[in-house]
């Protein structure tokens, strides 16, 4: 359906198209179908607004982003000179040095206990995950 849409707004020379993760549903072969169509509506001065997180195909087919983040918008630039690491760390508003940020883990209330657990086939020592 995807795909169908897109020809449509080929065909009917469309000023700007808005593609919402286009290639979700694809196959890598209509993928590289669907690049070629956006070059073409590009060369003809088509305006493409192009919504990913697949950063692969922001490189590859984008002239200039915009990164919002929860709805906000963060920053619009052309993304040539930038690493791609600084544009995620944008997205998710933090270093990406610190993948986990550090939470304080204050345990609470004891909610499972187990006690003399056995088994009638073999020995659990550590084997047994719960």
């Amino acid at each position: 359906m995807q795909m169908i849409e897109i020809a449509k707004a080929f065909s009917y020379d469309a000023k700007i198209v808005i593609m919402d993760e286009p290639t979700s549903s694809l196959t890598e072969k209509e993928v590289n179908h669907l690049f070629k169509i956006i070059r073409k509506l590009k060369d003809r001065g088509c305006g493409i607004v192009y919504i990913s997180h697949k950063m692969e195909e922001i490189f590859q087919l984008c002239d200039e982003i915009t990164i919002l983040r929860d709805g906000q918008w963060i920053a619009t630039s052309r993304w040539k000179g930038w690493i791609w690491i600084r544009i995620i760390a944008m997205m998710v508003g933090r270093s990406l040095n610190q993948r986990f940020p550090d939470r304080e883990n204050t345990p609470g209330e004891v909610i499972l206990q187990v006690r003399n657990l056995t088994s009638l086939r073999q020995p659990l020592h550590s084997r047994c995950l719960l």
